[in-house]
C-alpha cells in the first residue's frame, strides 16, 4: 500500500484539487491529512468527502514538521511520500512511479519532473532534475523536487522522522538523512503541478530556507575543506545567479519574464 501524509492549515481553497488528484490513484493507497486547526473551510471539506482511502485529524500543532511527523507515525503503507495540500498529483504518472518500484527492488525510491503553477492552476514552468546524486544533493543542494519523493518504508530506519529544529528545510534535512547511499531513480514525466503563490512557503520564508539549508549541509561537512566547498559554492551562487536569472525565485520575472513573453529560449 501507498501512504500519502498531507500537513494543511488554512489551504482550503487548494485542498479540494489535492484530495481529487489523491483519490483519482489507481494504486491501493491511504491519504491522511494533519490539519492545524485551520479556521477556514478546510474541516467542512474534509467532513463532506466520502472517500474511504481518507483519514483526517484536525488540531493544533506548531507546524508542518510537526504534521508530517504526526503522519508518518500514523501510515500504514509500504511505500510513502508527503504532499502539501497546495499542491497536486498528476496520478497516471504516480502510478507508472509505483510500478517502476514495483518493478526494481533494487531501487529505493523514485522522485520525478515538476510543473510549477500559479495560484490559479496555470502552469508557468516545468523543470527536469538530474539524476540523483547524494553527494551533490549535499554540496550543493543540487535541484531536487522533493513533493515528488516517494521512497520504501525501510528506508525509515536511517530517517525515523523529521527534526522538528528546522522550520523551513526539515524536508532537505530529512531526504539527505533517508536517501543516503540510496538508488534513486528519476521518473522523466511530471509527477506533480506545484503551486507558487504569494503565501507558499517557497515564496513567503525563501531566504528562510536557504539559511536553513547552509546550516544543515555544513552541519553535515566532516572537514575544514568540506565546509570550505560549501560555503564558496553559497557565496557564488547568491553573487551571481540573481543577476542572471529569476533564482531563487522559480516565477519567472523582469527581463526573464520579459523573454519569455516574446518568445526568447534558454
Amino acid at each position: 500500500m501507498f501512504s500519502i501524509v498531507t500537513p494543511t492549515y488554512n489551504y482550503g481553497r487548494f485542498l479540494t484539487e489535492l484530495l481529487d488528484s489523491v483519490a483519482a490513484l489507481e494504486t491501493p493507497h491511504e491519504h491522511i491529512v494533519i490539519d492545524g486547526a485551520s479556521e477556514d473551510e478546510t474541516v467542512e471539506i474534509l467532513e463532506g468527502r466520502e472517500d474511504p482511502h481518507l483519514s483526517w485529524v484536525s488540531e493544533p500543532d506548531s507546524g508542518q514538521t510537526e504534521a508530517v511527523n504526526k503522519g508518518l507515525r500514523r501510515a500504514q503503507g509500504d511505500l510513502l511520500a508527503w504532499v502539501n495540500a497546495d499542491d497536486a498529483y498528476i496520478p497516471e504518472v504516480v502510478d507508472r512511479a509505483i510500478d517502476h518500484l514495483d518493478r526494481h527492488p533494487e531501487t529505493g525510491a523514485v522522485f520525478g519532473t515538476m510543473n510549477y503553477v500559479n495560484e490559479h492552476g496555470e502552469v508557468f514552468r516545468s523543470v527536469v532534475p538530474p539524476e540523483f546524486n547524494w553527494r551533490r544533493y549535499l554540496y550543493f543542494g543540487s535541484y531536487v523536487p522533493t513533493p515528488t519523493i516517494i521512497w520504501r518504508r525501510e528506508l525509515m530506519r536511517q530517517a525515523p522522522s523529521l527534526n522538528e529544529k528546522w522550520a523551513s528545510s526539515a524536508d532537505y534535512d530529512f531526504f539527505l538523512r533517508l536517501l543516503r547511499g540510496v538508488r534513486v531513480d528519476l521518473i522523466t514525466e511530471p509527477m506533480l503541478n506545484f503551486r507558487y503563490h504569494p503565501v507558499s512557503k517557497s515564496e513567503s520564508e525563501n531566504e528562510l530556507q536557504q539559511s536553513e539549508a547552509r546550516a544543515i549541509r555544513l552541519g553535515m561537512a566532516k572537514t575544514p575543506l568540506q565546509r570550505g566547498v560549501m560555503r564558496s559554492w553559497d557565496s557564488a551562487k547568491w553573487a551571481i545567479l540573481p543577476r542572471i536569472s529569476n533564482w531563487p525565485h522559480p516565477e519567472p520575472k523582469g527581463v526573464v519574464k520579459l523573454l519569455q513573453k516574446i518568445g526568447a529560449r534558454g
